[in-house]
C-alpha cells in the first residue's frame, strides 16, 4: 500500500516529515510522497537524516500546484521531481505574487461579503494567522463561526461544515461567497511546463472535489487533448469506489499514469488518515510500476 499526497508543516499539514516518516513505518506504506503545496521544502529536511533509520519504504519527491484553468482553480501534483529546479521555478512564478500576498488578498475580499451581509467580525488587521501555511477562506470561515449571531445570517447548510462553504458557496459562481482567486495563480499550461522542466510527471489531483465541473469525464477530455498531462490522482479519499474505478478505466484507456493518496493534512483534516483516508483507502502499490515505463523513478 502507499500514500502519494501527504502535507507536512511545510504547508498546511500539522504532522512534521519525522511524525509523517514514522506514521508511514508503523503503516508499513511501501511508498509514500509527501506534496506541499507550492515547496518541496521538506525533501530539504529529508536529505539530512539517516532515512533508513526511521523508514524502509521508498519516497518519491513531490509537489502540489495550483493552477488556473478557465478562470477556475486545478490542483496539479507533480512527482519524481529535482527539487532544486522546482524551488527555482516556484520562486519565478510567484515573484508578483506570493502565497502570502495572494491569502491576504482573498481574505480581503471575503471580508467584503462579511460588510455586504452585516456578518460580526473581527477587524482583519486584529486576525491572528500564518500567512505561510493559512488559507484566507479558512480564516475567514472560523472568524465567521466565532459568532453565533452570524448563524442567521448565512444558510444552514454552511454553518453546518466548512467543506459545505468551500463547496456550495466559495466555488461555485453567483453564489454568496463566490471569490475567484485563479487570477493569482499560473495557468495551467505554465504549471506542467514547470513540472516537466524538473524533470518531473505531472498528475491532476482529487476531480471529483472540483464541484463546478459539471461532467468529469468530457472535462477530462478537454483537459487531456490540451494539455500535456501524464496521469491522473485515481484513489482519494472521498471518493467513491465507482468513481476511483471510472478514473482507472479512463487512464487505462488513454494511456495514462494512475496516482492516489489520502490528502493527508494531521490534524488540519482529522477525519483523514495517513495511507487509509476514511478508513478504507487503499493504493495499491503496483500502480508505479507503470510509472518506470514512461520515466525512471528517483528515489530519495
Amino acid at each position: 500500500m502507499i500514500d502519494l499526497h501527504i502535507h507536512s508543516t511545510y504547508s498546511d499539514g500539522t504532522k512534521n516529515v519525522l511524525e509523517i516518516l514514522k506514521q508511514a513505518q508503523n503503516l508499513k506504506l511501501d511508498t509514500i510522497s509527501i506534496t506541499d503545496h507550492e515547496n518541496c521544502d521538506a525533501y530539504k529536511e529529508l536529505s539530512k537524516m539517516n532515512l533508513k533509520e526511521i523508514y524502509s519504504g521508498k519516497i518519491i519527491n513531490g509537489i502540489e500546484l495550483k493552477s488556473q484553468y478557465k478562470d477556475r482553480i486545478i490542483d496539479i501534483l507533480g512527482y519524481n521531481i529535482n527539487c532544486d529546479k522546482m524551488n527555482s521555478y516556484v520562486k519565478e512564478c510567484y515573484k508578483e505574487n506570493s502565497r502570502e500576498k495572494i491569502q491576504e488578498k482573498q481574505l480581503e475580499e471575503f471580508y467584503k461579503y462579511g460588510i455586504k451581509y452585516g456578518l460580526t467580525l473581527k477587524p482583519i488587521n486584529d486576525l491572528e494567522w500564518d500567512k505561510k501555511k493559512d488559507w484566507g477562506s479558512m480564516v475567514f470561515y472560523r472568524e465567521l463561526k466565532s459568532h453565533e449571531e452570524n448563524r442567521l445570517k448565512v444558510p444552514e447548510d454552511l454553518w453546518e461544515s466548512v467543506k459545505n462553504f468551500k463547496r456550495n458557496y466559495y466555488h461555485i459562481k453567483g453564489k454568496m461567497f463566490y471569490t475567484n482567486i485563479s487570477k493569482y495563480y499560473p495557468k495551467l499550461d505554465k504549471i506542467l511546463e514547470i513540472i516537466h522542466n524538473s524533470d518531473g510527471i505531472a498528475c491532476i489531483a482529487h476531480i471529483h472535489e472540483y464541484t463546478w465541473m459539471e461532467d468529469k469525464i468530457s472535462e477530462l477530455n478537454a483537459i487531456t487533448k490540451e494539455f500535456n498531462i501524464d496521469g491522473i490522482e485515481c484513489y482519494y479519499s472521498n471518493f467513491t469506489e465507482e468513481q476511483t474505478n471510472e478514473l482507472i478505466n479512463y487512464c487505462n484507456q488513454n494511456n495514462l499514469l494512475i496516482s492516489g493518496g489520502s490528502d493527508y493534512h494531521g490534524n488540519n483534516k482529522p477525519e483523514i488518515s495517513l495511507g487509509i483516508g476514511k478508513g478504507n483507502l487503499q493504493v495499491p502499490s503496483n500502480i508505479i510500476d507503470n510509472w518506470n515505463k514512461v520515466k525512471q523513478l528517483n528515489y530519495v
